[in-house]
């Protein structure tokens, strides 16, 4: 089996039932958000809504915002701890489990640091806390930022008992209007 660089299962053409295009309603429109169906997907949807009524919008005239994308290696990186008969093996992004976003990737490309105020990445990295570690942010990698990336490190229980906490929050309620089958989903 493919997995992520965290070890969570890479979502195929075939596994897309496991996917759900999550309805984001911005003030400014809706987002369309490819990511993994129920509790994983939620709480990025959760963020990238917040992101949006916080942060900066993320409707406008260029779409750069995305989730799933099937077998994405992470760019520049290679795995030598995998390498088989001479051949590099790639990690794969989170993307590819349907388990990360990228919001606003233009404004905040990959590799540079401070494309958001000290004041927003502030809010970002207090935002996360009531994620309780079921969410990561791009901006805090050590080696290359990612300011763009959020992604969901968390097991599916774990997820699972966030995004039930977070459900009747009004963000939550926000987003089960408008993607009501992952209610569900999330409850199941």
């Amino acid at each position: 089996m493919i997995s992520t660089a965290n070890g969570f299962p890479v979502i195929t053409d075939g596994s897309s039932h496991l996917l759900h295009t999550w309805l984001i309603p911005t003030r400014e429109g809706t987002l369309n958000l490819r990511l993994r169906r129920g509790s994983v997907g939620f709480l990025i949807a959760h963020y990238a809504l917040w992101f949006a009524d916080t942060i900066e919008p993320l409707i406008g005239r260029v779409t750069d915002d995305w989730g799933w994308a099937p077998l994405r290696p992470i760019r520049g990186y290679r795995d030598v701890s995998r390498e088989t008969s001479g051949h590099a093996r790639y990690r794969y992004s989170e993307h590819c489990g349907g388990r990360a976003a990228d919001l606003n990737a233009t404004r905040h490309p990959l590799g540079r640091r401070g494309t958001f105020t000290a004041l927003q990445s502030a809010r970002i990295r207090a935002r996360l806390l009531i994620y309780r570690g079921c969410l990561r942010w791009g901006g805090d990698y050590r080696r290359r930022a990612d300011e763009m990336h959020i992604e969901n490190v968390a097991t599916i229980p774990a997820s699972e008992r966030i995004a039930r906490a977070l459900l009747n929050s009004p963000r939550g309620r926000r987003l089960i209007a408008v993607n009501p089958s992952q209610k569900d989903v999330i409850l199941s």
